[in-house]
């Protein structure tokens, strides 16, 4: 047993944690008054995090600008940027930092000891000692500072922070949490926007900045997490050394909750272009307050209600919503946070029906408080709820990162840190409650009866990009025109001394403190899993050797490589829509519920195999299910694939038109996607594969079907037709990860037609892309530039390593430092592609600029011999990842089907591990290659597109 004490630290208490598998310690710090919580679990990843209370009172922004400035060097680390060089040369499995409505998070975390124990060094220096107290140029980078061009007589802003929110406020989902937060919570923090308003960031001074961070980051206003199998006598000395420097103090409160009221409706607009029709696009959003945060039970009953009302389209009230034609989607969540909110979204609706929507969801809520809830649909919805709490899969983010995010939602309002954790007490609370009218009534009290709510009115706007743009303009123009030349020389003079400072080279004194791996630190061997197959009467099994906690993870793939033109857009809607459609012994929301039951999940989506040059797409059915459930899975599976009646043209035309908006706002919130799956469809089969299947090409065709009543029946047909061609096993190959015998599997491929035959053909689909330009209603840009090389898929290791000195050096510096874009990045792919892009980028024209210029760089590098250790260190943590075993079991069965084998992954892990300095100018020739025949896509604003000095050959108007 520790002794705490001689760290510094006093226990409160211990508790077995059976449901985490986990033993809690909470400890505090005598001297600083900060709180510790240690989970001591089974888990060689190891987890940090220090989180503070940051309840914003303006929509300055200066929490998240606080945030991103605290990681820009510091008293001990007196780096310009040590996050980014920990990037560069750490193993880490995650890395980051986030800025929630209320407080301020640090996570990070890493399977390796010594890199974990740097980690936390570094963030606790951060926090506690930053340079941004003594240097602004921080501040301005981070934040927003004045740009005066003399040449122009004009002046901009510029500012990571602010191009970020810039970008986020073109999106109408940001538009809308901020416009019901502000009506829902008014005279509170949560009414601020923390990220920041664009147009309020730049009040924001440094010296308000300053006193902001001095309030706030103090270790008595701390809470600390660590979590795995931690060495607790080399992590606790190092935390005192940076706590025992403080005196313990009063902490921030808690912020008190809430005047429940009813508020008045508020309209807000958001943007779209000017060649998209206004009618049908509104949206309203409605916002209830049900409880405190820590009554758990409402939020799981909510979480059930919000299912089961809203989860699919044949849930009752998406349903009644859809049928009346008032709207095309809608949408219902619920979140725990200070306190507890439910948000029913109704989206793509006609401004004259907006006060039917309020008679339909008033109906519909109060014929089911009535009526009374079906039971059995209550208990399918607890058990996939349940199902996924024990599943704890969180995708790309580890469990400790998880825990501590969770926890933090808990702890920081004066509740024990666990209770967000642990959930089997209240599911049994809310199970015991199915028979009772417990949901009816908590529906009831939630909505219609609540009188703590709000509505928010969203409606399209043509002109509000060009008013806001001129507005800015404006206001800046004023400001300037009441500068004094002595004010101008100053903005000049701070911009300079900026540029200085990101342009400096760091003293070695510098680039030694910040503690780095070795190569020795780096196992000699990828612990990334590979695929065993064999055959079961006639079909290939992929078989995933990971450990999956008694679940099986299965997926059917059915090979659709004979599909030719618009097929593909028939395959990509029946993958879409199979679930939403009834079947001969189930109408669709009976069968959703059936699966909610006996499973963890089924789904039906398409999936994409092979290289660049050569490429199949399928079919791909997916469950997920406890190893005692596998014959439900092949009864569900079957009731799909061989019994859906795919005949409802409405329910098909209600799909186009979901479909079709939500590729409409992915343009405008992930732009750097668009432009780099345009440039992977201009390059080879497989990008022009997805191009058709979900890309801007799949959107122009839907966009297409959508306005004819015959082609909409037309593809239900196809779809149809597609379906019962698809289906067959000579066209069948299974991965399983998991407990599933032989027999299952017989069993399974027993039970589907050997009818049909296997394709033979593989028809091209070429794609016409050039130099391309998006067009968007929209603040910010996104610029990417890419083409391919065999020599890059020849020396793939030197290329990943190049990626690691790209994104996290050069571009970090020129794209993202400098030029003030959000994120940047450079990505080489398996089988050649390679790519530049940037996000939420304020001067795409420069980012292609700096991209070309990269091999100048790599060749200055190569020409200094310098040592490029903690570049290959980089860059084999982040291909090391840390997934879970559903991902694990996608990976690797892409992996088999791609040809990419153990063998090429070790040749690619011992290149990069030998590789030099030297090897740079070889990558910069490939590079340079590329570029000479690249293709570059840029997605954004009409001001972006007039910045060009040379035209696209292509302008495309959303």
């Amino acid at each position: 047993m520790t002794d705490f004490e001689k760290y510094g630290f006093r226990l409160i208490r211990s508790t077995a944690l059976d449901e985490l598998d986990a033993m809690l310690y909470q400890l505090s710090h005598v001297k600083s008054g900060a709180e510790l919580i240690y989970f001591d679990r089974e888990d060689d990843n190891k987890t940090f995090a220090i989180g503070f209370s940051t309840p914003p009172t303006d929509d300055t922004g200066v929490f998240h600008i606080i945030e991103h400035s605290v990681l820009c060097g510091s008293e001990k680390y007196p780096l310009n940027d040590p996050f980014a060089e920990l990037l560069k040369g750490s193993l880490n499995t995650f890395l980051n930092a986030v800025t929630y409505e209320d407080r301020t998070i640090y996570p990070v975390s890493s399977r390796c000891e010594r890199d974990f124990i740097n980690l936390v060094d570094v963030y606790m220096d951060a926090v506690l000692a930053p340079n941004m107290l003594k240097n602004p140029s921080i501040f301005r980078q981070e934040g927003w500072h004045y740009e005066y061009d003399t040449e122009s007589d004009a002046l901009s802003l510029n500012g990571v922070v602010y191009n970020e929110m810039k970008g986020a406020y073109s999106s109408p989902d940001e538009i809308g949490a901020v416009a019901i937060n502000r009506a829902l919570f008014d005279g509170t923090p949560y009414s601020k926007n923390s990220g920041g308003d664009p147009e309020a960031i730049s009040s924001l001074t440094y010296e308000q900045f300053k006193a902001t961070y001095e309030k706030h980051y103090h270790p008595s206003n701390s809470k600390i997490m660590l979590d795995g199998r931690v060495d607790l006598d080399k992590l606790l000395p190092l935390i005192d050394a940076h706590l025992c420097l403080y005196d313990k103090r009063e902490s921030i409160a808690v912020p008190e909750r809430s005047k429940p009221g009813i508020s008045p409706t508020v309209t807000v607009n958001y943007e779209i272009s000017e060649n998209e029709e206004e009618s049908g696009k509104a949206r309203v959003l409605y916002g209830y307050v049900y409880a405190d945060h820590f009554d758990k039970d409402a939020h799981l009953t909510a979480s059930v209600l919000c299912d089961i009302l809203c989860d699919s389209n044949a849930s009752p009230l998406k349903k009644a919503l859809l049928d009346s034609g008032v709207a095309k989607d809608a949408a219902m969540y619920c979140s725990r946070s200070r306190e507890q909110t439910l948000v029913i979204e109704v989206r793509d609706a006609d401004e004259s029906h907006l006060d039917e929507i309020d008679g339909i969801i008033s109906n519909v809520i109060s014929s089911l408080a009535s009526g009374g809830i079906d039971k059995k649909n209550l208990i399918s919805s607890l058990n996939s709820i349940e199902f996924r709490l024990r599943e704890r899969d969180y995708g790309a983010l580890p469990t400790g990162i998880v825990l501590a995010m969770s926890m933090y939602s808990s702890w920081m309002y004066g509740g024990d840190p666990e209770d967000a954790l642990l959930m089997n007490e209240t599911l049994a609370s809310v199970r015991e409650k199915i028979d009772t009218d417990h949901f009816e009534r908590s529906l009831l009290e939630m909505t219609v009866n609540n009188r703590h709510k709000a509505k928010v009115i969203m409606l399209p706007d043509k002109t509000l990009a060009r008013r806001s743009t001129e507005a800015e303009t404006a206001r800046l123009n004023e400001i300037l025109r009441n500068m004094s030349d002595e004010e101008k020389e100053r903005i000049m003079a701070e911009e300079a001394e900026l540029r200085l400072w990101q342009e400096s080279e760091p003293n070695e004194a510098a680039i030694n403190s910040l503690p780095t791996l070795t190569l020795a630190d780096i196992p000699e061997k990828s612990s990334r899993p590979f695929a065993l197959t064999e055959e079961i009467d006639g079909v290939k099994i992929i078989r995933s050797p990971i450990k999956t906690n008694g679940i099986v993870y299965l997926s059917l793939l059915f090979d659709s490589s004979d599909l030719q033109g618009e097929e593909l857009i028939t395959l990509s809607m029946l993958s879409a829509a199979l679930l939403n459609f009834p079947t001969r012994n189930y109408d669709a929301l009976s069968l959703q519920n059936e699966v909610k039951a006996k499973l963890g999940g089924l789904f039906s989506t398409f999936a994409i195999s092979g290289n660049g040059k050569s490429a199949t797409p399928y079919l791909k059915i997916g469950a997920k299910a406890l190893t005692a459930s596998c014959d439900d899975v092949i009864f569900l599976v079957n009731e799909l694939l061989l019994n859906s009646v795919i005949e409802d043209t409405r329910e098909m035309t209600r799909i186009i038109l979901q479909t079709k908006s939500h590729m409409e706002d992915a343009i405008i919130s992930s732009g750097e996607a668009v432009a780099l799956g345009r440039i992977e469809a201009g390059r080879s089969e497989k990008g022009a594969i997805v191009e058709h299947l979900s890309g801007y090409e799949a959107y122009l065709t839907l966009c297409k079907i959508s306005e004819s009543e015959d082609a909409i029946s037309k593809l239900t047909a196809d779809c149809r037709a597609l379906l019962k061609k698809l289906i067959s096993k000579k066209r069948l190959t299974i991965s399983v990860a998991g407990d599933a015998d032989e027999g299952f599997i017989k069993k399974l491929i027993s039970s589907l037609p050997d009818s049909g035959e296997a394709p033979t053909k593989k028809p091209t689909h070429p794609c016409d892309v050039k130099n391309e330009y998006f067009l968007l209603p929209s603040k910010i840009a996104y610029a990417a530039l890419g083409g391919e090389s065999e020599k890059a898929s020849e020396r793939l290791g030197i290329m990943r390593v190049v990626r690691s000195m790209l994104s996290y050096e050069y571009l970090w510096n020129t794209v993202r430092v400098q030029g003030g874009a959000y994120g940047t990045g450079f990505v080489p792919r398996m089988d050649g592609g390679i790519f530049f892009y940037s996000y939420r980028d304020p001067s795409p024209a420069r980012s292609l600029e700096f991209y070309k210029q990269s091999t100048d760089y790599l060749r200055t590098v190569a020409n200094s011999g310098a040592d490029i250790t903690k570049f290959i260190i980089g860059a084999i943590g982040e291909y090391d990842t840390l997934i879970t075993p559903r991902t694990a079991a996608t990976i690797v069965t892409a992996d088999y089907l791609g040809g990419w084998t153990k063998e090429k992954e070790d040749a690619v892990r011992r290149d990069m591990l030998n590789m030099t300095a030297a090897d740079l100018l070889t990558a910069a020739d490939i590079i340079d290659e590329v570029i000479s025949d690249s293709i570059t896509v840029i997605v954004g604003g009409k001001e972006h597109l007039d910045s060009l000095d040379t035209p696209p050959e292509r302008i495309h108007e959303i």
